[in-house]
């Protein structure tokens, strides 16, 4: 008898990396979250430092040609002063931006978690406003972080001085909140990245505890993955969470330098730890500086550079394809899911 089998697998390609470390242009500075939009269109928001305040800003770049496009939010510093003082609140600016969504018209949504608001732009760069103020009473924020937009356009900010998720429309009036300082189910110590998956359900990177939170779009707790250490399936300050549209979970497990990959029940399926390559703005820079180029040949110890060096924040696209926030090393690590499936007939022999 010839029985039809479909034998399903992953693995995980390296592919390209985007960025280099600059203030302004082909580069990001400190990057802390990524968003794809329509066309292959890349989101980086870079937090920069302090003293470089015209480098906090949100760089626009194609995916697979690496285009840059532009920049959107340092509200018309570039060239200004470079000492950030925590003050502004210009329309436009970002301090210490945090996370970024797209919601079904292309805008932008990003979490500043100095100045406690969302600020909004659409996807060519005009502002289009701002909600939120300090506090721990309805509709306010202490340091949010985490930004997620559902199917419906209704906007889960982890607010996470207040240990609490809060979920708004898209015009900033909450809707309603969910959770509380502590180590138990459903509670949250200084809660950090977010996600939804395609059923709506939503996952929380609940940083101090080490451990990804699951809950429905109520707010009612699901599970719970993960531990303190090092092995596979503990972590070491989770920052970032995101779902594929099979079910499959990439953790940003931060002080471990590694992203850790589940299935849908939170089985352990592997983990990457970085391949980088020379990226292309790189390759550009290093061949207008030959001196530069001459430096890194003699240089002892170049190959740790392909490696994370604090992974912050993660994205899965539709076309399976997984982007790593490089943080510390300024650039985006991106790798592709691919999916052997074998269909055919099998007769009892070996596969």
């Amino acid at each position: 008898m010839t029985t039809q089998y479909r034998v399903h697998g992953a693995t995980f390609r390296y592919t390209h990396t985007i960025g280099r470390g600059e203030e302004a242009g082909t580069g990001f500075k400190n990057p802390v979250a990524v968003a794809i939009g329509a066309d292959d269109v890349m989101y980086v928001v870079s937090r920069s430092y302090d003293y470089r305040a015209d480098a906090k800003r949100i760089t626009v770049c194609t995916v697979r040609d690496q285009d840059y496009i532009g920049e959107i939010g340092n509200a018309g510093r570039l060239g200004g002063d470079m000492m950030d003082v925590g003050e502004s609140e210009i329309d436009g600016s970002l301090i210490w931006p945090t996370a970024i969504d797209l919601d079904s018209d292309g805008n932008l949504y990003v979490t500043d978690e100095w100045l406690n608001r969302v600020a909004i732009f659409s996807s060519d760069g005009d502002w289009l406003g701002s909600w939120g103020s300090n506090g721990s009473g309805d509709g306010q924020f202490d340091k949010p972080s985490g930004l997620a937009i559902d199917k419906e356009d209704n906007i889960f900010i982890v607010d996470t001085g207040n240990n609490r998720i809060q979920k708004y429309s898209k015009d900033g009036k909450m809707l309603s909140q969910w959770g509380e300082f502590g180590t138990n189910e459903g509670q949250f110590d200084m809660p950090w990245g977010i996600t939804i998956d395609s059923e709506g359900d939503i996952y929380i990177a609940d940083w101090r505890n080490d451990r990804i939170q699951k809950f429905d779009s109520s707010g009612n707790f699901i599970s719970s993955l993960g531990s303190s250490g090092d092995k596979e399936g503990e972590f070491n300050r989770p920052t970032d969470i995101a779902v594929d549209k099979e079910g499959l979970q990439y953790v940003a497990d931060w002080d471990n330098d590694r992203i850790q990959i589940f299935d849908q029940h939170g089985a352990f399926i592997t983990m990457l730890t970085g391949d980088a390559t020379l990226s292309k703005w790189a390759e550009t820079k290093l061949d207008a500086n030959p001196d530069m180029r001459l430096q890194r040949e003699i240089a002892q110890g170049l190959e740790r550079e392909r490696l994370f060096r604090g992974p912050i924040g993660i994205e899965v696209d539709d076309e399976n394809r997984i982007f790593v926030v490089d943080s510390q090393r300024n650039r985006v690590q991106i790798y592709r899911k691919i999916d052997p499936t074998f269909v055919g007939l099998y007769d009892g022999g070996r596969l």
